[in-house]
């Protein structure tokens, strides 16, 4: 199977690394921090989305938004260069009405899956990523053995879409806890306590949670705001989700107001 890849962040950087360490033969866009590492480890380059895509069995994008997925597939020509037979899967955290467009603009016999993922670079790394699937299922298994040199977790959770709105909540809920976690430091700072303390014996008790563990070795307002860039937008599409759905978000109303406000 030919992987073409576009998008060599942190993480995709660490994933094509895991592919190329199992013997998948990998073509990459130039693009991207993690080229020369890539490259020393056996990737081959294709300056070109359209030849890229072409080219591949699987074509996977793991880029920042909508807005790059846009201009990869749909302004560069990438989807529409795609062969019959071949599956499109994206990484990328994005709106669901996005996966949906691309999957009924794919060219006939190209197959379309929304993978979304949650963990770190420790996780891609070590292959313990977890993914969330839309899509065929026929798509998947067919893929599952490339996703697998990552993923320790792979489930499919719905049609076209539903990975995004799996990965939305999880990161809404994130971001609430964060905002919790705050709330909780913040009294316990006006109680007289050291915050990174408070969040270290936290942390190994009954309230630890993955937002709290972020607190133990930083300041408060600077995680807090480090935070904003990556949640920001999934925060917001998460809650239009809901919303065009008739669901009640007044739970997540401090989640909202801080991570959608400028």
């Amino acid at each position: 199977m030919n992987i073409g890849w576009v998008g060599l962040g942190t993480i995709g950087t660490l994933m094509v690394k895991r592919l190329l360490a199992a013997g998948l033969p990998v073509t990459v866009y130039p693009r991207g921090g993690g080229l020369t590492e890539v490259a020393a480890n056996g990737a081959k380059q294709q300056p070109d989305y359209a030849r890229l895509a072409s080219d591949s069995d699987l074509l996977v994008l793991c880029v920042y938004d909508d807005d790059q997925v846009r201009s990869v597939l749909l302004d560069s020509g990438a989807l529409a260069a795609m062969r019959p037979g071949s599956v499109l899967a994206l990484h990328t955290t994005g709106s669901p009405g996005l996966m949906r467009e691309l999957g009924e603009k794919a060219p006939h016999g190209v197959k379309v899956l929304d993978v979304t993922f949650s963990g770190g670079p420790a996780d891609a790394e070590a292959g313990g990523l977890t993914l969330m699937v839309g899509g065929e299922a026929d798509a998947l298994e067919n893929t599952r053995a490339v996703f697998e040199t990552y993923a320790s977790r792979i489930y499919r959770v719905g049609p076209l879409g539903h990975g995004q709105l799996v990965k939305l909540m999880n990161n809404l809920l994130f971001a609430a806890n964060l905002m919790n976690a705050v709330e909780l430091l913040g009294m316990a700072e006006g109680l007289g306590f050291e915050t990174t303390t408070v969040a270290q014996i936290i942390q190994a008790s009954s309230g630890a949670s993955f937002a709290m563990r972020l607190f133990q070795n930083q300041p408060v307002a600077k995680m807090l705001e480090a935070s904003r860039h990556y949640l920001e937008k999934d925060v917001a599409m998460a809650l239009a989700a809901a919303e065009e759905s008739g669901l009640d978000v007044s739970a997540f109303a401090t989640t909202a107001a801080y991570f959608t406000k400028r």
